[in-house]
């Protein structure tokens, strides 16, 4: 007798706890090896020697690499083990301040400019803060890296809205900035997992910004043009209209 199929959920969802559970695995021994690293440069650096500067040199390119390492396994496991929304009643234009207080002074570090364009009185919005907070606070600091690594001192503009849909209404979070802009080919991949044009980059950032958004029913979309910027946007449902005396900034 034929044994029923699996349904794919279920097979996607053991494969996500497998492959969650063996990236935790390499975390524990690789936290270790960063550990004794570090022990290993403040000995070396407490010992003069003729070999002291290329030892020293060798030991931080590899704490570098345990780093980099560290970062990825981070990221895989918010990928493969992100939680499902936990909905409460939030202001969309609360969380966009409070994570742009946050990331403003290394923004304005690196001469760029943030504008906030928020629209006043959209309705709260039924979502969880954490996962939210992410998302935009992905989506700034992509901005961010592709001006400061293209070397432009130029501006990220953050604006809040709300729109009709089907369903009655969506809440919408945009970020956009005049850097270099996407090739067609990143367009294309850039919400895939492991695709980056970045060197150092883990090519998860947006695939879990990405995940986090659908998790919430909502949708995300990037345009782009090379050599003139690059806009993020979000939808996300609402169970709410704006106030009628406020209008769009």
């Amino acid at each position: 007798m034929t044994q029923p199929e699996e349904p794919t959920s279920n097979r996607f969802s053991r494969m996500s706890d497998l492959l969650g559970g063996f990236a935790h695995e390499i975390k524990n021994p690789l936290s270790t090896i960063g550990l004794n690293l570090r022990l290993l440069e403040e000995d070396l650096a407490s010992c003069p020697g003729p070999t002291q500067d290329k030892n020293l040199q060798r030991t931080k390119r590899l704490s570098k690499e345990v780093a980099r390492l560290q970062g990825i396994l981070e990221d895989f496991l918010a990928y493969a083990r992100a939680p499902g929304p936990k909905l409460q009643e939030i202001s969309l234009n609360e969380l966009v301040r409070e994570v742009s207080d946050l990331s403003a002074p290394g923004i304005q570090q690196d001469g760029i400019h943030l504008g906030l364009y928020l629209q006043e009185g959209l309705p709260p919005l039924r979502a969880d803060p954490n996962l939210l907070h992410q998302v935009f606070l992905n989506l700034l600091t992509n901005a961010q890296q592709a001006l400061k690594l293209a070397g432009i001192s130029g501006e990220i503009l953050v604006r809040t809205g709300w729109e009709e849909s089907e369903t009655g209404g969506r809440h919408v979070l945009s970020v956009i900035d005049n850097g270099p802009g996407m090739s067609e080919e990143a367009k294309e991949n850039c919400f895939a997992p492991y695709y980056s044009t970045k060197k150092t980059g883990t090519g998860l950032g947006l695939a879990i910004t990405r995940r986090f958004v659908e998790d919430h029913g909502g949708e995300i979309s990037v345009e782009s043009q090379e050599g003139t910027g690059t806009r993020f946007q979000v939808w996300v449902p609402s169970r709410g209209k704006p106030s009628k005396e406020d209008g769009n900034p």
